[in-house]
């Protein structure tokens, strides 16, 4: 018989055939029941569900097993929803400078598209005045008309952005993922 350590790694190839079995069995029943009470968490959390049972026996007699394990998995799925929190609050005020900066972005480009039209409506005014030259015409077709084209389209891009990012803040539900790379991926 082995003894288990918590200080070394224990690799399936060096147990018995047995005792991998139960491991195994153990280590899928805990990740069953982290997924249960986390969704149990999480409805609490964020969907105000109420039960009439506490966690710890909802989860016990679900899967008919003594206290240690459905505690542990209460208290790391409690973990996993706290941190859930913490992390939307930081990304809510990531998101909420980042609209500023874009709503700063927004009102310089529309003060130079401003600076830029009137520019036009200048030389618009003196062309029907009989004041226009050539090299006025050049400044507003090679010069003016791209520079305004391009500061509308910055402009509307910008607004796409910050529009995207206040959906971003309107989402109320977090997600999580269970597993390693391959399953985020997935």
């Amino acid at each position: 018989m082995k003894v288990f350590s918590m200080s070394q790694r224990i690799y399936y190839k060096d147990l018995e055939p047995d005792a991998e079995l139960i491991i195994k069995k153990d280590l899928e029943l805990y990740n069953c029941m982290l997924h249960k009470a986390f969704k149990i968490c999480f409805n609490r959390a964020y969907k105000d569900a109420t039960y009439s049972e506490t966690d710890q026996r909802m989860i016990k007699s679900f899967y008919g097993t003594n206290d240690y394990f459905p505690l542990s998995a209460i208290y790391e799925a409690k973990a996993l929803v706290k941190s859930l929190k913490c992390r939307e609050k930081e990304e809510c005020d990531l998101i909420k400078t980042r609209i500023k900066k874009i709503n700063k972005k927004i009102k310089k480009n529309e003060k130079q598209l401003k600076k830029a039209l009137k520019e036009k409506e200048k030389l618009i005014n003196q062309s029907k005045k009989k004041k226009y030259t050539e090299e006025d015409y050049l400044y507003e077709v090679q010069v003016l008309d791209p520079k305004i084209k391009r500061l509308k389209s910055i402009i509307h891009n910008l607004k796409f952005r910050r529009n995207r990012n206040e959906f971003k803040l309107k989402r109320k539900m977090p997600s999580v993922c269970f597993g390693g790379k391959k399953n985020l991926k997935n």
